[in-house]
């Protein structure tokens, strides 16, 4: 599916704005993701993604594609423990 939006996005080479919760799907697509809080929901952080187009199926095994991964995951881990903290503060309260 990955590489049909590709496709369809280079042909059209319109501005696209693409909301996902799949961490691969969004460095795969996008050129920047966005990383948001919970509650609010707020930008936490944008990454830039510097992976080369045309996109290959390949890239997603590369070590830039992996450590860009493992950014994201520890963002979205921080921001849940956050969140987990709160209500944990919430209900001592």
């Amino acid at each position: 599916m990955g590489e049909l939006l590709l496709k369809v996005w280079e042909e059209s080479a319109q501005t696209v704005l693409f909301v996902t919760h799949d961490i691969e799907e969004a460095l795969f697509l996008g050129d920047r993701v966005f990383v948001m809080t919970a509650r609010p929901g707020r930008i936490r952080e944008e990454i830039q993604v510097p992976l080369p187009r045309p996109r290959r199926v390949d890239m997603l095994t590369s070590d830039v594609f992996v450590d860009l991964k493992r950014q994201v995951m520890g963002l979205i881990r921080e921001e849940a423990l956050r969140m987990i903290d709160g209500r944990r503060g919430a209900e001592n309260s």
